[in-house]
C-alpha cells in the first residue's frame, strides 16, 4: 500500500483527516479486512506523526471497522455477512425498544422539539422539491440531501434521548452497524437510484413522531423496527 493509495494528509485537523483517509482506504479495498495494522507503519504511510493516527484508530475501533489484537497490534475487521446481520438486527431491536421508551418517557419540551426538528427538516426537503421541478432531475441536491440527512439522524438521536435510559443509549451506540459518516456516502450514493425507497422512509419519521404523541409504545416500537430494519437492509446492500 503506497502514501498515494492512502492520500495525503493536510495540516490542518490531522486526527479527522486522517480517520477520513483510512475509512477510504477500508471501504476500497486498500486495507483488507484482516489485514494486521500499527499505528507507526500508517502514520508512515500517511506522512503524519503517530498521534493523530491513534486518535483515528481509536474511532474506528469504537466502530468496529477496526479491532485490537495485541497492546500495539491492530487489524482490520472481518465480518462475515452472518455476523454483519446480527449486527444488524440488535440495533433494529434496539432501537425499537430506545422508541418504545421515547413514547413513555418523553418530556412535553422534548416533543415540542421533535416537532420544530422535522417541520425544519420538512422545509428542506420542499426546497430540494423545487429545485428538482425547476432543473430536472440532473439539478445537484447532494447539498440538501446532506442536510437532511444530518437533520434526520439528530432527530433519532432525540428520539433515543426521549427514552432517559443512558445505559441503553451507550448499548446502541456501539451495536450500530454504520459510523453516521458511513451512512451519509452509502446515502448519497444510494438515494438517486431508490428516490422512491428513500421518500417513503422520510415519511415514516412524521408517522414516528405522531406515536410518540400519542404515547403509543406499542405503535412507536413497530414502526421503529420497521424504518431501520428497511433503512439498514438497504445499506447493507440487501
Amino acid at each position: 500500500m503506497s502514501v498515494d493509495a492512502l492520500g495525503s494528509v493536510e495540516t490542518t485537523s490531522l486526527a479527522d483527516q486522517a480517520y477520513r483517509r483510512l475509512r477510504d482506504a477500508i471501504r476500497g479495498g486498500v486495507l483488507r479486512p484482516g489485514e494486521k495494522i500499527t499505528e507507526r507503519d500508517l502514520a508512515a504511510r500517511l506522512g503524519v506523526s503517530p498521534t493523530p493516527v491513534r486518535e483515528a484508530l481509536r474511532q474506528l475501533v469504537h466502530e468496529k471497522v477496526v479491532e485490537r489484537v495485541g497492546p500495539r497490534a491492530l487489524r482490520i475487521a472481518d465480518h462475515s455477512s452472518a455476523a454483519r446481520s446480527e449486527i444488524v438486527e440488535a440495533e433494529v431491536r434496539l432501537s425499537a425498544l430506545m422508541a418504545r421508551l421515547a413514547a413513555r418517557n418523553a418530556t412535553a419540551e422534548q416533543l415540542t422539539g421533535l416537532v420544530s426538528l422535522l417541520a425544519r427538516t420538512d422545509q428542506i426537503v420542499a426546497g430540494i422539491e423545487r429545485t428538482v421541478a425547476g432543473q430536472g432531475v440532473e439539478a445537484d441536491v447532494s447539498d440538501g440531501l446532506a442536510a437532511v440527512f444530518r437533520e434526520l439522524r439528530l432527530f433519532h438521536r432525540q428520539v433515543e434521548a426521549c427514552a432517559g435510559n443512558p445505559v441503553l443509549e451507550g448499548l446502541l451506540d456501539q451495536a450500530r452497524a454504520f459510523s453516521d459518516e458511513e451512512r451519509l456516502d452509502l446515502t448519497m450514493r444510494l438515494a438517486p437510484e431508490h428516490a422512491e425507497a428513500f421518500r417513503a422512509r422520510y415519511h415514516e419519521h412524521r408517522e414516528l413522531l405522531d406515536a410518540l404523541l400519542e404515547r403509543d409504545e406499542d405503535r412507536a416500537e413497530e414502526l421503529a423496527a420497521r424504518h431501520h430494519r428497511a433503512a439498514l437492509a438497504q445499506l447493507s446492500g440487501g
